[in-house]
């Protein structure tokens, strides 16, 4: 019989109410306090929200039992601090699924999630895919999309920019990619194949660039060369895997993934120098700047119908 447990998630804290529940573990800090005694300094996430919380008792037994990172079985008392509500811990563990999947552990719900089916936003990508007549660039895409089909499922598209959501990768690309068609119906001088192929491959680095299963972070390779250069590398190596992938097609579908941040300032090696390339850099542009902005109006705490000035725009926007 399964252990009734009852789960408190993050939103539902109230404080002197104890909780249990599972989350993630953001940032670990060891500290001490103004007397020497030491303490765990901790942010901890789920689907819900996040929670400063503290260790202070035990710390020698807890210091070494977890990392930033992990998964984590909690059990604490929230309290209010400086008018915010932070969690003191009394117990907690690593969290793994063969031990605690019976007392209702489920990774998925320790991150934001897109609202969407990821089954079905993954069926309408390869379906985007599928579109493109170009045999060659076709090929090229289900190639990719095979061999990269799980992490292309879960991973954000950015750590803390743009859809920094699990799944958040797949739902900018079926966005853009379902625009670029539409669009290429009104520029029929366009070579549609291109941009469709352009557009779902643009960001390919990603999948290089970052990393962990829960919280992602930059790896050693995003931060030393970028999602872009990996990006080109990536797909320039499937290319070459490939027979008779035509020369001038390869090079503008690598411009185009070399230049879709638009400038250098923003990342790019090199500026659009065709209009394809110029089409999937507004593309792109537009779908991260909508949801950057869709956020900070979702999330901004203050009442009345304008959001404060501290967000990407550095001004007021207005909610209603």
């Amino acid at each position: 019989m399964q252990p009734q447990v009852k789960l408190t998630a993050i939103k539902a804290f109230r404080a002197g109410r104890k909780i249990q529940g599972f989350f993630l573990c953001r940032e670990k800090n060891l500290r001490r306090t103004r007397a020497g005694e030491l303490y765990l300094d901790l942010l901890l996430q789920d689907d819900t929200g996040v929670i400063p919380a503290k260790i202070w008792e035990s710390v020698d037994d807890f210091k070494d039992r977890f990392k930033s990172g992990d998964p984590l079985a909690v059990k604490g008392i929230p309290s209010e601090y400086n008018g915010e509500l932070q969690l003191t811990i009394t117990q907690v563990n690593i969290a793994d699924a063969e031990r605690y999947k019976a007392y209702g552990f489920a990774p998925e719900k320790l991150v934001p999630t897109i609202s969407e089916s990821i089954p079905e936003l993954f069926d309408r990508l390869r379906e985007l895919g599928d579109k493109i007549g170009n045999a060659s660039l076709k090929k090229l895409v289900r190639k990719l999309f095979k061999e990269y089909a799980g992490p292309l499922q879960v991973m954000p598209a950015s750590v803390d920019h743009h859809h920094p959501v699990r799944g958040g990768f797949l739902k900018h690309l079926v966005s853009t990619g379902t625009l670029a068609v539409s669009i290429c119906d009104y520029y029929t001088d366009l070579d549609r194949d291109l941009v469709l192929a352009g557009i779902l491959l643009h960001d390919m680095g990603k999948l290089k660039s970052m990393q962990g299963e829960l919280e992602a972070e930059y790896s050693d390779e995003g931060r030393l060369a970028g999602h872009i250069l990996l990006g080109r590398d990536l797909v320039y190596q499937a290319i070459a895997e490939m027979r008779k992938f035509p020369e001038l097609l390869k090079q503008k579908l690598l411009h185009i993934i070399s230049s879709h941040q638009g400038y250098p300032s923003k990342g790019s090696p090199v500026v659009p120098k065709f209009p394809e390339a110029l089409l999937v850099y507004y593309l792109d542009e537009l779908d991260t700047r909508l949801d950057i902005m869709e956020r900070a109006i979702r999330q901004d705490s203050n009442t009345g119908n304008w959001t404060d000035k501290r967000n990407h725009f550095f001004t007021e926007l207005f909610k209603k």
